[in-house]
């Protein structure tokens, strides 16, 4: 294969008009490490058809090359790249930003569904698409030595041409499965994705640690508490005061708790929360509940995240899997904020450095906005056009009184119903549902009676739920066309979720997008995204402005997507994350 080494602005010029002209550019580096505050670009490698490729060796050809290297990369061409998040963000620091993307990785994921590759990583793809096998051997290589070696360079060359190849065998295969609009949505996101991996999110770390110290605190006295039921005869202190285990008390032992309940009048079947709560008031199942918690809450996120905070930059940079479920919903790790616990004092250790405000936005009931376009049932459609509280309304319906004289616990129950059966589920579920994720009970005979008349108040979601059961489709779509492959026996709640889920976030998404090109330039930074909440970081005099940029693009780009059903957005300035 061709390839021309390039380390002076001189040596470049010859290419340039050659790189301007191509509609496609492929677009690859190669860094010295995976962190963009703290490592380098070593190379850039750019491939155009009919042509060498261009290997920019960037010791020599940085920073004199910048302004020709930013001239080439913001040209109006189609820059494809595999895992485009990754590489913009090098790219971040030398002031440029690729206008156009096309991501052979997001494209192998979208056409997974379609016949593509399990895997979506660069050399399944070539595998898949070209019948080619990539050598991968230089990849863990050393890229920060001074003087690369022959087949460093070729490795480098052949990831750059291979993606003009790859666009050519995946784009219409893109056109053919009608997958052009959620490409366009996954390919804008992208761009937005690696902003927000790269402005990261503030932690106080003052705060994070108190929390931590009452979670330890807290996990102390459940444990003091959880060993007065095994008995001290568990435990032995030894001559220097430590404590020794004489049997196995293992509070973190199914077997064990299980034993332990019965042999204190608790008989369950299992140790979850499910079949605990109906002895919530009992002090053995809360101190076993408080153990949990903050067991959980020490082991999930207060130990671990300090160690994510970059210190180069003294803040978390998660990173999103932009397609983490199957669903198009996104996943996010290192850390995963996404499962941050959204009480206050958790959000609160999230907040806005001195002279700084978040906005923080999220969309009001977007799933079940989905389900009613989905299903087209007028009573819900119509209830989002005349700006209805849809909980209250259930409520008024399920109850028969007036919607304004709807009490805050019917409205409580009547969000678990809403959520629950737009799904599918049935009775015995709906009641575990309401009480685990609301703290509504429910009995078994009541929340049939609730979901007899949700079908009832809802027939068009009735309907919708009939014509799922009589067809069991195999595939389905969401409402920017993304598809969805169903396996055998996928179940009612399946079939419902899927297309809402993935409509839910395909709206997110293109919300993301399209944000992030109109934040450019303002200095208004993209800091985080929850599913249907994103998070913004401003100044304090921009703070207003922000809030409304942000309400006016999630608003106006889900009622593109959701068509005749109004959109809203909850919009909130405020100091810390816990302001929402």
């Amino acid at each position: 294969m061709e390839y021309a080494i390039i380390r002076s602005r001189e040596q470049a010029l010859p290419y340039v008009d050659r790189l301007l002209a191509s509609k496609v550019m492929a677009v690859d580096l190669e860094t010295t490490g995976l962190d963009p505050h703290r490592d380098r670009i070593r190379l850039i490698q750019l491939a155009v058809p009919d042509s060498p490729v261009m290997i920019f060796d960037c010791y020599s050809f940085l920073p004199f090359g910048a302004e020709l290297m930013k001239t080439v990369l913001e040209s109006p061409s189609v820059k494809v790249l595999h895992n485009a998040k990754f590489d913009m963000q090098f790219l971040f620091p030398l002031g440029i930003e690729l206008p156009k993307v096309f991501d052979t990785m997001l494209t192998a994921q979208l056409l997974r569904s379609s016949g593509g590759p399990a895997r979506a990583g660069l050399g399944a793809v070539a595998a898949h698409y070209l019948g080619e096998t990539l050598d991968k051997t230089e990849q863990n290589g050393n890229w920060a030595a001074s003087e690369l070696r022959k087949e460093q360079f070729e490795y480098a060359a052949k990831d750059a041409e291979v993606l003009v190849r790859l666009r050519e065998e995946m784009l219409p295969l893109i056109y053919q499965n009608r997958l052009e609009r959620i490409a366009k949505i996954e390919f804008d996101c992208a761009k937005a994705i690696a902003k927000l991996e790269y402005n990261g999110i503030y932690l106080d770390s003052a705060r994070w640690q108190e929390l931590c110290a009452e979670a330890e605190k807290s996990q102390a006295q459940a444990l003091e508490q959880l060993r007065t039921y095994a008995g001290q005869s568990f435990y032995q202190l030894t001559l220097w005061g430590d404590e020794i285990a004489l049997n196995a008390a293992n509070f973190d032992s199914n077997p064990f708790v299980l034993s332990l309940l019965k042999r204190n009048g608790i008989n369950v079947p299992s140790t979850d929360r499910r079949h605990l709560s109906v002895y919530a008031a009992h002090p053995l199942v809360q101190a076993l509940s408080e153990y949990r918690k903050s067991t959980k809450a020490l082991s999930a996120f207060l130990h671990p995240i300090p160690s994510f905070i970059n210190p180069a930059t003294g803040r978390l940079h998660p990173k999103y899997g932009q397609i983490g479920a199957s669903s198009g919903r996104m996943s996010c790790g290192n850390p995963n904020i996404q499962q941050i616990p959204r009480e206050p004092a958790f959000r609160r250790c999230f907040c806005a450095p001195p002279g700084k405000k978040l906005i923080i936005a999220d969309y009001s009931q977007i799933e079940l906005r989905v389900a009613a376009c989905i299903s087209k049932d007028r009573r819900m459609m119509q209830a989002y056009r005349n700006g209805e509280d849809l909980h209250a309304l259930t409520a008024s319906l399920l109850s028969g009184v007036q919607a304004g004289a709807v009490t805050k616990a019917q409205r409580q129950a009547a969000k678990a119903v809403n959520f629950g059966l737009i799904f599918g589920m049935g009775a015995a579920g709906l009641a575990a549902y309401a009480q685990q994720s609301y703290g509504v009970q429910m009995t078994l005979e009541e929340a049939e009676q609730f979901r007899n008349g949700f079908f009832r108040a809802y027939p068009g979601i009735a309907r919708w739920h009939r014509q799922i059961r009589e067809l069991s489709p195999t595939e389905e779509r969401s409402l920017t066309d993304r598809k969805f492959v169903f396996r055998k026996n996928a179940g009612l709640s399946g079939l419902c979720n899927t297309p809402v889920q993935g409509s839910a976030a395909d709206i997110a998404k293109a919300a993301l997008g399209e944000l992030n090109g109109r934040l450019n330039g303002t200095g208004i930074k993209l800091i985080a995204i929850v599913h249907d909440e994103i998070l913004l970081e401003a100044d304090e005099a921009d703070a207003a402005a922000a809030a409304a940029l942000l309400q006016s693009t999630m608003e106006r780009t889900g009622e593109r997507i959701l068509q005749d059903i109004p959109c809203a957005a909850e919009v909130k300035i405020a100091d810390d994350w816990s302001g929402k």
